[in-house]
Parts: structure tokens; C-alpha cells; sequence
């Protein structure tokens, strides 16, 4: 097989499996997310308040700086954090179907060669590509067909 035939073309190859399991991994991140993102916010957010009101009461700042304040806390960093969710999310989307597809072509590959091989059509040795899943899988069925061509 030459190395152009076997370079990847398709990347969703079992696209309901893939966007199912990436779905999952996004939500499980999503939630993370959202978990750790609230926490640092609430954080911040409570030790700033706790700031602004020793500032007030000892009249180092007035109440139009701490308000102007509050208004950007609130703000800029939902923004920016929201911004950043949403390019990890995409990122990681993006990552997963790269990742399924190691595993979902060697499995498709090595099921078409055991059809061929159950229909009684010769078959080569599974080859892989470097970069996909189940080596060790495919070594050994390679093995077991070998084996039962040498007892025919």
C-alpha cells in the first residue's frame, strides 16, 4: 500500500460515535469549566468587595471609584473568560475527533479484513499507521491469520 493511499482523507469516519464522544468530553469540560470559572470568580469577587469596603470606610476611595470599579470586576473578566471557553471548547472539539479517529479507522480497517477473511477471501496483514490506536491488536490478529494459513 502506498504512503498517499493510506494517509488520512476523512476524519469522521464513524461520525455518530465520534460527536457522541466528543460531546461528552465537551461537557465534561463545559462543567469544569463553569465549576472552576464560578469559583475564582466568587473568589475574587469577595475579596474585592472585602477590599472596596476597608477602602470606603477609611475614605481612600469615594463611592463613584469603588461603583466604576465593581462595574469592571463585573465586566472584563466574564468577557474575557467566556471568550476563552468558547476557543478551548472549539480547540478541544476539534482535538477529540482527531483523536477518536486513531482509534475508529484501526478498528474499521481490522473489521474489514476479518470480513474478507470470513467470506474466505485472502487477506494481507493489518498494517497501521503510525499514529493509530490497537497496534498490539492488529500484531495479533496478524498472527492468528498466519497461523491458520499455515495449518491449510
Amino acid at each position: 500500500m502506498s504512503k498517499s493511499s493510506r494517509q488520512r482523507r476523512h476524519y469522521l469516519i464513524a461520525s455518530r460515535f465520534q460527536i457522541r464522544f466528543a460531546l461528552q468530553i465537551l461537557l465534561l469540560l463545559l462543567f469544569t469549566s463553569i465549576v472552576i470559572g464560578w469559583t475564582v470568580y466568587y473568589s475574587v469577587w469577595s475579596a474585592s468587595e472585602t477590599q472596596i469596603q476597608r477602602l470606603l470606610v477609611d475614605k481612600k476611595i469615594n463611592q463613584a471609584d469603588a461603583l466604576r470599579f465593581r462595574q469592571a470586576l463585573r465586566k472584563e473578566p466574564g468577557e474575557r473568560t467566556l471568550f476563552r471557553l468558547l476557543l478551548l471548547t472549539f480547540i478541544a472539539f476539534v482535538y477529540t475527533v482527531f483523536a477518536t479517529h486513531r482509534m475508529v479507522g484501526p478498528i474499521r480497517h481490522i473489521e474489514a479484513v476479518l470480513q474478507r477473511r470470513l467470506r474466505g477471501e485472502p487477506v494481507d496483514p493489518i498494517r497501521l499507521r503510525k499514529t493509530d490506536e490497537f497496534k498490539g491488536l492488529a500484531e495479533m490478529i496478524n498472527k492468528a491469520l498466519l497461523e491458520e494459513k499455515g495449518r491449510e
